[in-house]
């Protein structure tokens, strides 16, 4: 693993087994991509090619000087530069200055630009909260921007109304598809079964004019500012808009309505407020060196037989 930096408070490393563990303040610096990971314990297997890392377990990717976080229970790191694949499990977290989420647990292909979210995932972005079965964001492998995402099954978007206590635009359908344009959602179509609610504001006042509700097989939407610009129905729309008060209060919500504003990472270090405690692996009586630099051709270090004191 030539493209790789290890650093820790205590280190191991078999050259003749091409195994190195870590413990304690780790950091392992990828050198051919902006790509660090940190945790508090570490195994790393050379021929494998594979790195895992428990105990406050971070990834953090930069890209044009700004960094996503994702934290997990564990991180299983695997594959040659460029072809990793980045597996983080269980209470998943993720923290972007404009794009927060969580699941239980995250795929991410480096070579695809993939990253999938499985178990109950939820994004926020720009205001917007999405929700569905499985949500796959999809970057730009050249610029590893964010480029796009899929909400596959039950698809749900939900911005909470700025100016109201308890009223929420939404939209929903089978399956939802995105583009974003600087980290921000610009478009989404939503495909089968798709229903929305949206408050209708006086620019000047600011004062509900109206409600309305739709149902179409397929409704495409545009977004300013992470509110509804325009709205397209492609398909035959059937639907009613009302005056505040004579709106149904059982239509407030679409059915599978869900705010879950209390779960969102606000900053980084909230990726880490709910974590249960670990427990290190067991270490054998072996040696320890620091700092450790896999790709230093001068390091042949096998095996001592101090100990950390």
């Amino acid at each position: 693993m030539k493209e790789r930096t290890v650093e820790g408070d205590s280190l191991y490393y078999d050259k003749k087994q091409g195994f190195a563990s870590a413990t304690n303040n780790i950091q392992v610096i990828d050198t051919v991509k902006n790509f660090v990971t940190r945790g508090n314990y570490a195994e790393i297997f050379e021929e494998k090619d594979s790195l895992f890392i428990i105990e406050k377990a971070v990834a953090i990717s930069i890209v044009d000087k700004d960094s996503t976080f994702i934290h997990g229970d564990t991180l299983l790191i695997t594959g040659a530069p460029r072809k990793r694949i980045v597996r983080t499990y269980h209470d998943v977290k993720i923290f972007k200055s404009d794009l927060q989420g969580k699941c239980d647990s995250i795929h991410t292909d480096q070579k695809t630009g993939v990253t999938k979210m499985f178990r109950n995932p939820v994004l926020w972005s720009d205001g917007n909260q999405i929700t569905g079965d499985t949500i796959h964001l999809i970057s730009n492998v050249e610029t590893e921007k964010l480029d796009s995402l899929k909400v596959l099954n039950n698809a749900f978007i939900v911005s909470k109304d700025s100016l109201s206590i308890d009223e929420y635009n939404q939209i929903k359908g089978r399956n939802m598809f995105g583009k974003f344009k600087e980290n921000k959602l610009k478009l989404l179509l939503v495909k089968g079964n798709a229903e929305s609610v949206y408050y209708n504001r006086n620019e000047e006042t600011g004062v509900i004019e109206t409600i309305t509700k739709e149902i179409s097989s397929n409704i495409e939407f545009t977004l300013e500012n992470g509110q509804i610009a325009t709205i397209k129905y492609l398909k035959k729309s059937e639907g009613k808009t009302y005056p505040p008060s004579l709106f149904p209060s059982e239509d407030k919500k679409l059915q599978g309505f869900i705010w879950r504003e209390s779960e969102q990472p606000k900053t980084k270090e909230d990726i880490f407020k709910d974590d249960k405690n670990q427990k290190l692996p067991v270490k054998s009586d072996k040696d320890f060196i620091k700092p450790l630099i896999m790709n230093d051709p001068k390091n042949n270090t096998r095996e001592s037989t101090s100990k950390n004191k």
